[in-house]
């Protein structure tokens, strides 16, 4: 059996619950103008984890970036079925809501 050859991505199954409400808004608002690499899931988002500017970033979503390039991960997941990380902080009751994605934000469309 031959192997083909091509490049496989890492990425971090985050649940959403690490996400603070102000992480979640920032996720949404660069989700829809497509500024950065962020992409609304109808449970979260998936986002990329490079090497760039990171000054806009709330605080949590620095940590949780850094985190998962510690792990190696090149993505991450944010998922609300995602296993918590006891490394990470955890946001009270978002494990339970939905994770705010343009999608399952309640009033939007």
């Amino acid at each position: 059996m031959s192997m083909i050859s091509y490049p496989l991505r890492v990425f971090f199954d985050c649940s959403t619950a690490h996400l603070s409400d102000a992480s979640s808004s920032y996720l949404n608002v660069h989700a829809d103008q497509g500024d950065e690499l962020v992409a609304a899931t109808p449970y979260g988002w998936f986002i990329w984890v490079g090497e760039g500017d990171r000054d806009n970033f709330p605080a949590d979503l620095v940590g949780i970036t850094e985190y998962a390039r510690r792990l190696g991960a090149e993505y991450i997941l944010f998922d609300r079925d995602a296993p918590e990380d006891e490394a990470l902080a955890r946001f009270l009751g978002r494990a339970d809501a939905l994770p705010g994605s343009r999608r399952a934000r309640p009033g939007g469309e």
